[in-house]
């Protein structure tokens, strides 16, 4: 978890391939609606594209049932983007918690605002695979694909996801430092070293 521009779609990643855990990116699933032509579909990508939330319940509903496919076939999840409201996370604890209980951990990256802006502003993404990387590259290290500017990484729409973060994701943060099941990483250092941290909290917070 953490601000806009704190790193946590390539933290993810990195958990993803070096602990074998499958990832639920909920800001690719909500960005593949651009696809649909349904009412509720427009909504989403008109909501995300000005910065705002997408509707907790829809999010919540997505994430829960994507979650129990991969625990059916006995893997690990990694979140990224998601819970990002109380409601969100206080119905993953309760679909999740009891099956779970002490295997529930967020991770969150505690970055400077002036450090996570700069990030979003050189920020482009994948626009095949979704990878981050940054404005010095003209094509994805990971597929070759063309990279792109992502649509709420405009100065608008950056503002507009930053109020978000600190009115409606920032009490869940404080919610789960409550519950004892978060662990805070400073990710404004170099990439490897966040995720040196990152990998060492895990293991020793599941056991791994």
């Amino acid at each position: 978890m953490g601000a806009p521009g704190s790193g946590k779609g390539t933290q993810a990643r990195f958990v993803q391939e070096r602990l074998g855990f499958e990832r639920i990116e909920t800001g690719a699933i909500l960005r593949s609606m651009r696809n649909e032509t349904t009412e509720v579909a427009k909504m989403v990508i008109k909501m995300i594209d000005a910065g705002d939330l997408a509707p907790p319940p829809l999010v919540a509903e997505l994430v829960i049932g994507k979650t129990k496919e991969i625990l059916a076939r006995g893997n690990g999840v990694v979140f990224d983007g998601s819970p990002r409201t109380l409601y969100e996370v206080e119905e993953l604890l309760n679909e999740l918690g009891k099956d779970h209980v002490g295997k529930i951990m967020a991770i969150c990256l505690d970055v400077p605002i002036i450090d996570a802006r700069e990030r979003l502003l050189i920020r482009l993404v994948c626009g095949k695979c979704n990878t981050p990387a940054t404005n010095s590259k003209k094509n994805c290290e990971r597929c070759g694909a063309e990279l792109t500017k992502r649509k709420d990484d405009d100065p608008e729409a950056m503002e507009n996801r930053w109020n978000e973060f600190k009115y409606r994701t920032q009490p869940v943060v404080n919610y789960l430092d409550s519950l004892g099941l978060s662990e805070h990483i400073d990710g404004a250092r170099p990439i490897e070293q966040v995720a040196e941290d990152v990998e060492k909290v895990i293991r020793k917070r599941l056991g791994l």
